[in-house]
């Protein structure tokens, strides 16, 4: 009985391991500089783009891999491998999306534009650098360039699962300890 725990144990925790390969989500910090649209301009005559201004930008970006190994998929309308890539800064949680991520040893790196090319994210997870940049239409369109980090969020999930398997194996540890200091010795 106590063995057939043991391995229901050591099976969540291969499952969850498994399961932490397919999701990524990282704690995005930028720094850098903007431009906002409109008639602000630095010098006469003010109907030019607005004065450069630093500024920062924190926030979250997730996606999902279609298997949980490392490879190389797509981001493109229609045809998209990766699935819910989602920033919680810029809109490309709403664009159309076109490029590329690459899993390698587990660590992600890759990047990705709205299709109109309005925004542009670069990213590489085992340097823990991100870029993101964007650039609107027209004289007044606001623009802007942002690197920082990210750094990875760990699944509420995966630490309930591997938690729960943690807490199958320590009972049965703690009863073959009192069971063999239990057993009578054997005299020789």
């Amino acid at each position: 009985m106590t063995y057939r725990r043991m391995l229901a144990a050591v099976a969540l925790l291969a499952v969850a391991s498994a399961a932490h390969a397919e999701h990524f989500e990282y704690a995005v910090q930028l720094t850098g500089t903007y431009e906002g649209g409109g008639t602000g301009g630095c010098t006469p005559p003010f109907d030019q783009p607005g004065c450069p201004t630093a500024g920062s930008i924190s926030g979250m970006m997730s996606f999902d891999t279609p298997t949980n190994g490392d490879g190389s998929w797509l981001i493109e309308p229609g045809l998209t491998d990766i699935t819910n890539f989602t920033t919680s800064f810029g809109s490309f949680s709403t664009d159309l999306l076109l490029g590329g991520i690459s899993v390698s040893d587990g660590s992600p790196s890759g990047s990705v534009q709205a299709i109109d090319e309005s925004e542009s994210l670069s990213f590489d997870g085992a340097g823990r650098t991100v870029s993101y940049s964007f650039g609107y239409a027209g004289t007044h369109g606001g623009t802007g360039s942002f690197t920082g980090t990210l750094s990875a969020v760990p699944e509420p999930s995966l630490a309930l699962t591997m938690l729960a398997a943690l807490a199958g194996v320590v009972p049965l540890a703690r009863r073959r300890g009192r069971a063999a200091a239990s057993r009578p010795q054997s005299a020789i």
